[in-house]
């Protein structure tokens, strides 16, 4: 069983993330994390999750795993936390803002020997590929 906990919850984490770690047996949610407090607390209230009320409390828990679904100018900051805290990475596309947190996010990923996925999962959808043609 995989321990996830899931950084930023707003839509792609609502709509994609949490039910999609629901329904999969080999997963369980154990927590949230938004700097929106409320945002958090409503969906643990909803999916019976614990909500924590900072990004370090989380990383210190027993989790294997974060997704990171947050705003894209934090996704380098929070991943590399993770990673750094010995937790793989799951991370929203776009992986970064700038070509030096990507190499910082990979760096961290070496480093630690944790995992670290970017999810860029419209690269293989027919219009996507039309329009790189």
């Amino acid at each position: 069983m995989i321990k996830v906990a899931i950084i930023g919850c707003g839509k792609i984490a609502q709509v994609r993330h949490i039910p999609e770690y629901l329904a999969n047996p080999d997963c369980q949610i154990v927590g949230l994390y938004d700097v929106n407090q409320s945002t958090a607390d409503g969906l643990a209230r909803k999916y019976q999750i614990r909500s924590y009320e900072n990004i370090d409390q989380l990383l210190n828990d027993a989790i294997d795993a974060v997704s990171v679904c947050t705003s894209n100018s934090t996704h380098a900051e929070m991943s590399v936390k993770a990673l750094r805290a010995g937790k793989h990475g799951l991370c929203e596309k776009p992986m970064a803002v700038t070509s030096e947190q990507c190499d910082e996010m990979c760096l961290a990923a070496k480093e630690s020997g944790k995992l670290l996925m970017i999810g860029q999962n419209q690269r293989f959808t027919p219009s996507h590929q039309r329009a790189k043609e």
